[in-house]
């Protein structure tokens, strides 16, 4: 598998490495700090970072395989 062929999968990994990095701050947030408020913005953007990167690389991984096969 050639280098430039897992290009697309660059984007959707670092926007899941973003949110599961936003999802700690919100819990070290809300368990160490008492910090709820900081707890309920970071979390649903935590949330929305991770369910955009995950669809986005189910994408990425579906238009490599079809690349691939043709």
């Amino acid at each position: 598998m050639r280098p430039r062929s897992l290009k697309p999968l660059v984007w959707p990994s670092a926007l899941l490495i973003v949110g599961v990095s936003a999802s700690g701050l919100a819990e070290i947030a809300a368990g160490r700090w008492q910090d709820y408020q900081l707890y309920g913005m970071a979390r649903p953007v935590a949330d929305l970072l991770l369910l955009i990167g995950a669809v986005w690389l189910v994408v990425a991984v579906v238009v490599i395989v079809r690349g691939r096969s043709r």
